[in-house]
């Protein structure tokens, strides 16, 4: 049995603080891939325009540079993979806040977390749809609307693998939906503008060390109760009774708080919708050359859905009352997600009748996204996760040439740097800096009608985990390990101009 959550980046708290991380793709888990004709030159020149109406996605001033009603409809392919290796887990737990001091909580007779520390491929591969249509109700106004998928993707773990407390399963959806408006002010600038609508639904779950988190309780009522956890009847210390599964009934400690004994699952399911905006402009000081400039608005998305728990067959009564007192027990949950902006610049340069080169940066703004805290309506404390992420840096440069048949073949180089480090990032996010090598090609079947295809290649440096058993972690452990990703895209689209 196992209990889902659909929270997009939603925590859930086991009595100290056990969190459900973020999944993730693209820098941090955002998605770029959102046109197959720019998928073949990794994406340089897309906010100036980019070669179709693709780009409206990024820029909504591009619309002016075409006529008429345009259509564009596609979608593509992440083939993903993420394996881990060398993965090891501790118990080993910062508990002494509580009271626990003593070498049978602190020291090795906790370690190590049992479970296989080398996982195949865990990544999910998905197809991302794009829709663009505009149509010219004058000679200098369009209007516009696109959907697109702009974060998202999924990752799903064995349920006895070694990290199985910080992740087994995610799985995040979003649609953007924008209508956009954009206007020429004059032969060299446009500006343009457009509303976002953004749903998100997930699935997120991740084992729970029912053992450590009753652990906790104890050591939570010891305090509370001004009593010494390190002082006992005859000598003996009642958490060192409690790390061997022995009850100590003059401290009223239960004999099944025994981290790593009880092993469950916990998820959440829900979403939510979130509302943003872009603004963007064009300047083309020449016929053979043109500059796009665009933002894409930071968004707060407040998250609901519904918080569950699978407990042992076998716990006791007293236990399984103990966590449910704790709060943890099936109930509604809420959390504020805060999405990053993106600003970007592009240049497309037609240095010749049958070469153009094109470049674009783009600087998205993860630095805002520090923690994440989940509250329930159970009486479960606040989950608090230290995200801690950074600001991340997209650059490409690519070309296009245009022969004098219905082809046209396009290539791009792009660097792209990660938002987490090796201290913040976790099995959910197998996410790193990264290098593109991209190539496409478009057909042009009739004055009307074109074909374009994409393929892009990310060679993604292998990732560090190096999660630390303190703070929000103290009953999932710790988790160290080594993630080798890999993306492989296969963009095609079909664009019709009326």
């Amino acid at each position: 049995m196992r209990h889902r959550a659909r929270l997009t980046l939603t925590t859930l708290a086991l009595i100290a603080g056990t969190a459900f991380a973020p999944q993730a793709q693209a820098s941090g888990f955002q998605l770029r891939e959102q046109s197959p004709l720019s998928l073949g030159n990794a994406f340089a020149g897309i906010s100036a325009g980019g070669g179709d109406l693709t780009s409206l996605y990024f820029n909504p001033a591009v619309m002016t540079q075409y006529d008429g009603v345009q259509f564009t409809f596609g979608g593509t392919y992440v083939g993903l993979s993420a394996k881990i290796n060398n993965a090891s887990g501790s118990r080993t737990s910062d508990l002494t806040s509580l009271g626990f001091n003593v070498a049978p909580v602190t020291g090795a007779a906790l370690s190590p977390i049992s479970g296989g520390s080398s996982h195949p491929n865990a990544a999910i591969s998905a197809i991302l749809p794009e829709f663009n249509i505009m149509y010219s109700p004058t000679q200098d106004l369009r209007v516009g609307l696109s959907v697109n998928v702009p974060f998202g993707l999924a990752t799903e773990y064995n349920a006895n693998w070694v990290g199985r407390y910080h992740a087994l399963k995610t799985d995040l959806k979003t649609i953007d939906i924008a209508p956009s408006l954009a206007y020429r002010v004059s032969k060299e600038f446009s500006f343009g503008v457009a509303f976002i609508a953004r749903r998100a639904d997930a699935e997120l779950t991740n084992g729970v060390d029912y053992g450590s988190a009753l652990a906790l309780k104890v050591g939570s009522g010891l305090a509370a109760a001004g009593l010494s956890p390190v002082a006992a009847p005859g000598g003996n210390s009642p958490v060192a009774n409690v790390a061997m599964g022995a009850p100590n009934a003059a401290f009223g400690i239960p004999g099944f708080a025994t981290p790593g004994a009880w092993d469950g699952a916990a998820g959440l399911k829900g979403g939510g919708w979130g509302y943003g905006f872009k603004v963007g402009a064009t300047y083309q000081p020449s016929q053979d050359l043109r500059f796009g400039l665009a933002y894409n608005s930071a968004m707060t998305m407040t998250l609901k859905g519904d918080a569950s728990f699978q407990f042992p067959a076998t716990m006791p009564a007293t236990d399984l009352g103990a966590l449910n007192a704790a709060g943890l027990k099936n109930g509604r949950g809420s959390a504020d997600l805060s999405l990053p902006a993106t600003a970007s610049l592009g240049f497309d340069w037609k240095t010749s009748p049958s070469f153009t080169l094109q470049g674009e940066v783009a600087r998205t703004t993860w630095s805002k996204f520090k923690e994440l805290r989940v509250k329930f309506d159970t009486g479960a404390p606040d989950s608090v996760t230290d995200e801690s992420w950074k600001d991340s840096t997209f650059i490409s440069l690519g070309g296009t040439w245009k022969t004098n048949t219905p082809w046209t073949f396009r290539a791009g180089l792009a660097f792209d740097t990660s938002a987490v480090d090796d201290n913040h990032r976790t099995p959910r996010i197998p996410d790193n800096d990264r290098k593109w090598v991209s190539v496409g090609l478009s057909y042009t079947l009739s004055k009307k009608a074109t074909i374009d295809v994409g393929y892009s290649r990310l060679f993604i440096a292998d990732g560090k985990m190096n999660l630390s058993a303190a703070g929000p972690n103290q009953t999932r452990g710790s988790l160290t390990g080594t993630i080798q990703a890999e993306i492989n895209l296969f963009g095609a689209g079909f664009r019709y101009n009326f």
